[in-house]
C-alpha cells in the first residue's frame, strides 16, 4: 500500500500519467557535441558496476513532486538540464519546470496534458534559456497550468544542444562515462501505482510518463537494475526512486532517452 493505492487505475492514470501519442515522437538526429566534458571537475568518476549520479556525484537536485498534473515531461527535461548545467562546471541549481509547463505549447507539449522532453529542450533553447525555480516556482500541482509569466531577465541556464541515447546499452555507456551523466527517459509507468520497493521485473510498453535515470547497480551481473528518479515526491517508492531490472528494456526505458548540453545563458 502507498499513497496512490486508494485510487482506481483509471483515476491514477488521469491524475499522474500522460495521454500523449508517442507514435508522433521524432528522435533528435545524432549530433556531434561534447555533452559534458567537465564532469571530472566535480570529482565524478563512475564505477563500471555500480554508480548513481544522484547519490555518488550529487549531480541532481532534490526529488520533486509534480502533483496531479501530467507535467512529468517538463520535470524530466528540467532535471536533466539541471544535471548537465552542473556537470558543465556550474553550481547545482533548481530550475523552473513551471516555465516549460506554462510557456511551451508547441506540438505535443501541452502543460498538464503531457509532452516530450525533446520539445522542452527545443523550447528552452528557442526562448534563450530557463529561469531559476525560486524566480518562477511550480504552481501546477492541482492539475492546471498557469499563464506564461516568463521573464528573460531572470534566465539562469540555456540548452545549446540535445541528443538521443540508444537503448539500454546507450544508457549504460552514458551513465558509466566520466564525461556522461543522468539521462531523461520516457517509460510505461502504469504498473508503478503501488510500487513501494524492490526491483521491478515486469512492465508494459505503452509510454505514459517521463523521469530521470540516474544510475545502475550490479551491471553485468545477476540482479542488475537501473536507478530511476521519479517526480511523485520522496514519500513514494524508495524515497522517490524506483529500481528497474536491466536487460529487457522494461517499461521501454531505452526507447525515448535523451541528454542535453547546458550552459550559462
Amino acid at each position: 500500500m502507498n499513497k496512490f493505492s486508494d485510487l482506481s487505475h483509471e483515476e491514477f492514470a488521469a491524475k499522474y500519467l500522460m495521454n500523449v501519442d508517442f507514435s508522433n515522437y521524432v528522435a533528435p538526429p545524432a549530433k556531434s557535441f561534447d555533452v559534458v566534458g567537465k564532469a571530472n571537475l566535480q570529482g565524478c568518476n563512475p564505477d563500471k558496476s555500480n554508480y548513481d549520479w544522484f547519490a555518488d556525484c550529487e549531480a541532481c537536485t532534490p526529488i520533486y513532486n509534480q502533483g496531479q498534473c501530467g507535467s512529468c515531461w517538463a520535470f524530466s527535461a528540467t532535471e536533466t538540464i539541471e544535471s548537465y548545467f552542473f556537470l558543465a562546471g556550474n553550481q547545482l541549481t533548481t530550475l523552473s519546470m513551471e516555465q516549460i509547463v506554462s510557456c511551451d505549447t508547441a506540438g505535443e507539449d501541452q502543460g498538464c496534458g503531457g509532452g516530450f522532453p525533446t520539445g522542452a529542450y527545443t523550447y528552452v533553447e528557442g526562448a534563450g534559456g530557463i529561469e531559476d525555480y525560486n524566480d518562477y516556482p511550480y504552481n501546477a500541482e492541482s492539475g492546471e497550468a498557469g499563464s506564461c509569466n516568463f521573464d528573460s531577465g531572470d534566465i539562469v541556464a540555456t540548452v545549446t544542444n540535445y541528443n538521443s541515447i540508444n537503448g539500454e546499452t546507450g544508457l549504460y555507456q552514458q551513465m558509466s562515462s566520466a564525461s556522461g551523466g543522468p539521462v531523461s527517459v520516457c517509460v510505461d509507468a502504469s504498473s508503478w501505482q503501488n510500487y513501494e520497493g524492490g526491483v521491478l521485473s515486469t512492465c508494459g510498453n505503452d509510454v505514459d510518463h517521463c523521469v530521470q535515470a540516474t544510475g545502475y547497480a550490479n551491471y553485468g551481473e545477476s540482479g542488475a537494475y537501473w536507478i530511476v528518479r521519479n517526480s511523485w515526491g520522496n514519500d513514494w517508492g524508495l524515497n522517490g526512486f524506483i529500481e528497474i531490472e536491466i536487460g529487457q528494456d522494461l517499461c521501454s526505458i531505452g526507447d525515448y532517452a535523451t541528454v542535453v548540453s547546458a550552459t550559462t545563458a
